[in-house]
């Protein structure tokens, strides 16, 4: 058994007190984690994009494309993916943006829905980002009729990225080939 101390000094009560701290400072983290949505971030048009990172598989370097005729514009040729015929896409007339040359910058994101693998062509690939879900602004529903592929923008450090609505955008028969 301990001594008592005359000085005040009682341990139990100052580790009751530091247990209190303790499970105080973890409420208080917890009230203040912010949904994230982890995004995979990229240009096109010179503006920000992205879409969630579950429906990329991987980023590339451009390869050498092989045009095919008789196919939709959007389909800029196919590629080799390591045994498998990809077509690429470049998605920029879908969104209504301008088309600048893909200089050695640019990149394929290789996307996949559960019909399909597919590549879209992109100005730059800036990486996966944590998108804090309270910086998200859903489109508006006149402006979801006039960009059915929009989901809405982040405002982020004082840049807007928008968010692709990938489900529509993959399930669109613009971009199934072989379907005008």
């Amino acid at each position: 058994m301990t001594p008592a101390r005359d000085d005040g000094y009682d341990i139990r009560t100052i580790l009751g007190q530091m247990r209190e701290e303790y499970w105080q400072a973890l409420s208080e983290e917890e009230a203040q984690a912010k949904e994230v949505l982890e995004c995979l971030v990229f240009t096109l048009g010179g503006e920000r994009f992205c879409f969630e990172t579950h429906f990329a598989s991987e980023v590339i370097r451009v390869p050498k494309l092989v045009r095919v005729p008789a196919v939709q514009s959007l389909i800029t040729g196919i590629f080799n993916l390591r045994g498998e015929i990809t077509a690429a896409m470049d998605i920029r007339p879908m969104l209504r943006l301008p088309q600048p040359e893909i200089a050695g910058a640019g990149r394929i994101l290789v996307v996949k829905s559960s019909r399909f693998a597919s590549g879209i062509m992109v100005e730059a690939a800036l990486g996966v980002q944590g998108l804090c879900c309270d910086d998200f602004e859903p489109a508006t529903a006149a402006a979801a009729r006039r960009q059915p592929f929009i989901r809405g923008h982040f405002n982020r450090e004082g840049m807007s990225i928008t968010l692709l609505d990938m489900d529509a955008l993959l399930a669109s028969p613009e971009i199934m080939v072989g379907e005008i």
